[in-house]
């Protein structure tokens, strides 16, 4: 009963802080729509996705620093799946940003993909920055996934 409230909180966590990053989300598009400019809806597009990434995992890794296990950081899982969606993410708002306005081209994948691919890698992101966490005195048997 004590797991089921403590996944249940989360839950209802992390749905309080969708509801407030969707009255967020009006504002920054109401804002973006009168200056003309898309940086602002670009870039928390991009990272609001990230935040919902790192709570969806902060349960678990809660619970991993819990335990006291000494931690160490799985830099072959966040190369290969952590960086190619960090590109994607950085590359939502970069080209919109005043430090990549007018020379830095927006990726063609990001042109006919809509929000739904820098979310889904915003999202990825954030997940792996924590799961790529591991505990050492793990069994080496063990495939970590």
């Amino acid at each position: 009963m004590k797991r089921f409230l403590y996944y249940f909180v989360w839950t209802l966590t992390i749905g309080f802080i969708l509801y407030i990053g969707m009255q967020l989300q009006d504002l920054v598009v109401e804002r973006s729509q009168m200056t003309f400019n898309p940086f602002p809806f670009q870039a928390y597009m991009a990272l609001f996705s990230v935040v919902i990434g790192l709570l969806i995992r902060m349960p678990k890794f809660l619970l991993q620093i819990k335990k006291r296990d000494s931690l160490t950081y799985d830099w072959i899982k966040f190369t290969a799946i952590g960086l190619p969606t960090l590109y994607v993410v950085v590359m939502t708002f970069l080209p919109f940003s005043p430090l990549g306005e007018g020379w830095l081209p927006i990726p063609s994948f990001l042109l006919f993909g809509g929000a739904t691919i820098p979310t889904i890698a915003g999202l990825v992101f954030g997940y792996i920055v924590l799961a790529s966490f591991k505990a050492t005195n793990a069994s080496k048997s063990k495939v970590n996934v």
